[in-house]
Order: structure tokens, then C-alpha cells, then sequence
């Protein structure tokens, strides 16, 4: 019935080009994804008692060719605990900062060096990175525009103890050499557990896990709050306009974090890459393998990310059921060409990226008062696009009062209503058959005696092959 004026076509729930977050990876932390020059990713975790995994990927879901990486010498310098490894290519070479318990039982940052993606890595030195003599963490490099490089790293807790007798971990940056192999200048201390999300594990305290990523000329140092291995595991993230400081901690944080649901736990540890056509920002992180049972035991998840118009940066997670595979991986997002109104208003926010996930999401959804007990939204393009499916975000309430829905393409294709059942899960994601069109109308049926509903995006998706 494709293409076929007036005639309805079938609507059913998509699974085929659709992914959820059990990527089959358990047991490891603290992820790391690498995308190299040819396209592909590779992950980097925690994941061996003397050294490092990593997998290989096309797509960021399917994951394949686990191998180990790196691992210790004889004699090497690291004895255990051998956490957080990051790669970064540099020079044609891949360079590995990793963290490592020495012999007297301190941790400290080494660098293995490798001229493959996948190893194997080889310690440019049989000694720490850099010793400033406490422990250090969770090594992250940011080569910038400029080619100016930084390490960002956590001051370990266990070897920090503040005046209050408080154990913290604290995030510190510092200038690296033109060639990466060892650091320039002094260490700037650039977070410490402050707002109160960050407070909940008590003694010791932590930020930990830094990132940066860089947008619209500010510096986002993105990090994890709280014990790794309990449920309050969450991401935050904080602002400055130059590497080194001053960073401000955004106020709605933390933007990743499972609060108190029951389907996952620990959210945090993150990394981003971007999707294989290079039009969606992803976050990696791990949760806890077993949620009612929090511990060391942690799986990969994924989720897209992103900034709003005003600058916010916003992660999409943690989403447990079904979701549109990341663009480019078999499938298109093709949003970004539609606008979105409903009632004659400009809905901007059902076509902006940003999904609301829980509490803090403040503006990533809204409220659309019902006409006669419906709500249409229209979705418009300046020139014919193809897709054929859509995936329907609610606001935080779920699909409670919606009864049902169907979608007109060009005022000449509808539908069947689709009728919305107890088990389905946000997003609620439809197929039908490929269509081009510049006219989207989904419709929404509400429940008897509801007045509005909370919706938060619409994303459309072409399918491709």
C-alpha cells in the first residue's frame, strides 16, 4: 500500500534496527570508545586483573573480536588494579593512559603506547606517567583546536584527606608536552565534591572519571559522583572558558543518573564518541550488571547526547527498553530536517534531540493541552524526505493519557490507529513502509477525562539497505 493516496498502511512496534542497553558486555568498568580514522570503534575497559580488553565495533551496538591489549610485563611497574584505560591517536600512533597500583600500593597514570588500535600496547617507560606523590586516577586527553594538549585526572581519595578529616577524590588538569610523553607546567585542581547529589556516598567523596569535550568554544568537564558501586553512581558536568579553569558546575546536575529506578543502578563512568555518520554525540558508560545488587560487577550501556540551543549539555539515558540504532548503523535520523507546531505553536522541543529521562529534565518536555480530546502535532520539511519510523518519546509520565495514535503523511496516506497497551515502553517505536514526505501529522488520542499530555520528542528514521 505504499504510496497509494487514501489507503491506510500498517503500524507495528519496530524491533529490527532498534538496539537496548545490554550490549553483552558485563563484568568490566569505567568504558572508553575509540572511533578511528577508518570508521570503526574500539572499546577500552576495565576489565582484566593484569591489563586490558578491548572489543572491536561498526555500529556501537554489536561489539566482536575481544582480545586482550595490554598487558604487564614482568617486572613492570603497575602490579594490579590496572583501571580506566583511554586511547588517543596521535602521530599515526595510538597512546594508552592508563591507571595502575606500583609496588608500595599507590596509584599512579602510566602510558602504553601501541601502533594499532587493538595492540599490543607497550609502556613507553617502566615507571608512573607522572608523579606528583598521591595517588592518581582516570586519565583523560584533550588534544584542543590549537593542538595544545591536557590531561585531566582524578586526585585519588585514598590518598587525600582534607583538614575536616573528609577523604576526597578531586579533579585536577594539567598542560601536556607537545609530544604527549610527559606533562608541562603544575596541576590546576579543577572540581571538588560540592553540590549535594555529589554528597550522598558520605566519607570519602568523589569526583572522578573526567572528560572534556568541547563545544561552542567553552569546555565541558564532564565526571562521576559518589561510590562506583553504589545505585547513586551518577554524571555531571561543569563549564569553563579555557582548559585549565575556572570551571562552573552546571546546576542541573547530575545529567545521567538512575535516582531511584529499579531497572538500572550506577550510572556513570562515561566517554563520548560520535555515531557513525558523525551526526549524533553518544555517551558510553557502565551501570551495575545486577541493579538490586550493586557492585563491581558492571555492564556497557549507550545513550545519545547532546547541547541545547542554549548550551546545556544533556544525555538521553539511561533508557532500558528498545531505541533507534545510532545513525548511520543501518538506520538514518533523519529529525533535524523537520520542524515541529502543535495548536499553531512552535514546538521546537519535539525535534531538538533533548529527551526527558527524569526529575532535573526541566524544558526537555512539555505539557499540550487536548482539543476535544486530541492533540496533533505537525512535523514540516522544506523538501521531500524519506523514513519509515517513528520514535514516539513521552514526557516523564509515560503513556498514561494516551489512548491511541495514528500518523497522516501528506494529508493522502494515514494509518490505523495504533492503540496504546500496558506493556508498551518509552519510546513507543512504529514502522511502516517507506515513504517520502514533507507533512507529518501524528495524532494523539487521549483517555477518557485526560485534558493534556507530556511529550517529549518525535524522531524519524530512515532505514537503509
Amino acid at each position: 500500500m505504499k504510496g497509494c493516496a487514501g489507503e491506510g498502511f500498517a503500524l507495528r512496534k519496530a524491533v529490527r534496527g532498534c538496539f537496548s542497553n545490554d550490549l553483552g558486555i558485563h563484568g568490566i568498568g569505567d568504558p572508553f570508545v575509540l572511533k578511528t580514522q577508518d570508521g570503526s570503534y574500539y572499546l577500552y575497559c576495565t576489565s582484566a586483573p593484569d591489563g586490558f580488553y578491548c572489543w572491536r565495533s561498526e555500529d556501537l551496538v554489536h561489539w566482536t573480536d575481544r582480545k586482550m591489549c595490554y598487558t604487564r610485563s614482568s617486572g613492570s611497574w603497575g602490579v594490579d588494579s590496572f583501571w580506566a584505560p583511554e586511547v588517543v591517536y596521535f602521530g599515526g600512533r595510538y597512546y594508552m593512559y592508563y591507571t595502575a597500583r606500583n609496588a608500595a600500593g599507590s596509584l599512579r597514570i602510566g602510558l602504553a603506547i601501541s601502533d594499532r588500535p587493538d595492540g599490543p600496547f607497550l609502556d613507553k617507560r617502566n615507571e608512573p606517567f607522572f608523579d606528583f606523590g598521591y595517588a592518581a586516577i582516570d586519565a583523560n586527553v584533550l588534544i584542543d583546536e590549537d593542538g595544545s594538549k591536557y590531561l585531566y585526572y582524578s586526585r585519588d581519595c585514598s590518598e587525600n584527606t582534607g583538614e575536616d578529616g573528609i577523604r576526597r577524590s578531586e579533579i585536577y588538569g594539567i598542560r601536556l608536552r607537545e609530544d604527549m610523553l610527559a606533562t608541562d607546567g603544575d596541576a590546576v585542581r579543577l572540581l571538588t565534591p560540592e553540590q549535594a547529589w555529589e554528597l550522598e556516598s558520605g566519607n570519602p567523596l568523589w569526583n572522578e572519571g573526567p572528560e572534556m569535550i568541547k563545544h561552542g568554544g567553552r569546555y565541558y568537564l564532564t565526571y562521576s559522583g559518589n561510590c562506583f558501586a553504589g545505585s547513586a553512581y551518577s554524571v555531571g558536568y561543569a563549564v569553563a572558558p579555557e582548559p585549565l579553569g575556572p570551571f562552573v558546575k552546571a546546576e542541573e546536575n547530575p545529567v545521567l543518573t538512575s535516582q531511584d529506578r529499579k531497572d538500572v543502578s550506577g550510572t556513570g563512568h562515561h566517554s563520548f564518541t560520535w555515531s557513525p555518520d558523525g551526526t549524533e554525540l553518544w555517551a558510553a558508560y557502565h551501570s551495575h550488571t545486577f541493579p538490586d545488587r550493586p557492585d563491581g560487577n558492571r555492564k556497557v550501556n549507550i545513550d545519545r547526547a547532546g547541547f541545547t540551543e542554549k548550551g546545556r549539555l544533556y544525555i538521553n539515558g539511561p533508557l532500558t527498553a528498545f531505541q533507534p540504532m545510532p545513525s548511520g548503523a543501518g538506520t538514518v535520523n533523519v529529525t533535524g530536517k523537520f520542524s515541529a507546531e502543535t495548536a499553531g505553536r512552535d514546538a521546537g522541543f519535539l525535534v531538538d534531540g533533548c529527551i526527558s529521562v527524569y526529575g532535573n529534565d526541566e524544558g526537555m518536555e512539555q505539557e499540550i493541552p487536548a482539543a476535544e480530546g486530541s492533540v496533533t502535532v505537525i512535523l514540516t520539511a522544506s523538501e521531500p524526505v524519506e523514513l519509515n519510523r517513528i520514535a514516539v518519546f513521552p514526557g516523564q509520565a509515560g503513556f498514561g493519557a494516551i489512548s491511541s495514535l495514528k500518523i497522516v503523511l501528506d494529508n493522502e496516506l494515514s494509518s490505523k490507529e495504533y492503540v496504546i497497551c500496558d506493556e508498551d515502553t518509552v519510546p513507543l517505536i512504529l514502522d511502516f513502509p517507506a515513504h517520502s514526505a514533507k507533512r507529518i501529522e501524528v495524532l494523539f488520542s487521549l483517555r477518557e477525562g485526560e485534558m493534556s499530555i507530556g511529550l517529549s520528542e518525535i524522531m524519524l528514521i530512515r532505514e537503509e539497505g
